[in-house]
């Protein structure tokens, strides 16, 4: 005797209809794993390039610190420093990527006192990234000795 699906119970056969997933759920599934996981290489590319910019502000904020500290420091290679002003290329594995540093020393007057007694150092430096130019500022004063001072 041979059973046909006529003869099974309704509940067994309802089981062989619904069983497993439609070619339409599958696609959806699919394409709503595609853009999350689009949207999370976008982050991360996102976070990459940030984390880039960081790193070359915190060059270039070196570089500028390194000639603020110079500034009061006569030695030779400081002098050199005010000197010329050459490509920098402070990151080895950027070959490319070349930081461009210039200052200018500015008097500030003061009443009663000389006219190099209070002086301030403007640095910039700039550096391209992206086709796109980039650049941080820094300024530091000094004021030489009063001249009751020693009197």
């Amino acid at each position: 005797m041979r059973g046909t699906d006529a003869k099974l119970p309704p509940r067994i056969q309802a089981r062989q209809v619904h069983a497993g997933f439609t070619v339409l759920e599958a696609i959806m599934a699919s394409a709503m794993l595609a853009f999350g996981l689009a949207g999370a290489v976008r982050f991360s590319v996102a976070t990459l390039n940030a984390s880039q910019l960081s790193r070359h502000v915190d060059v270039a904020s070196g570089l500028a610190q390194d000639l603020t500290e110079c500034w009061g420091v006569q030695t030779p290679t400081c002098q050199h420093m005010f000197q010329s002003q050459d490509l920098l290329y402070p990151i080895a594995t950027h070959p490319d990527l070349a930081f461009v540093r210039t200052w200018q020393v500015i008097s500030i007057p003061m009443a009663d006192m000389p006219p190099a007694h209070l002086q301030e150092l403007r640095i910039a430096v700039t550096w391209h990234e992206d086709q796109q130019a980039m650049q941080i500022e820094w300024r530091h004063r000094r004021a030489s000795t009063p001249l009751w001072v020693g009197r």
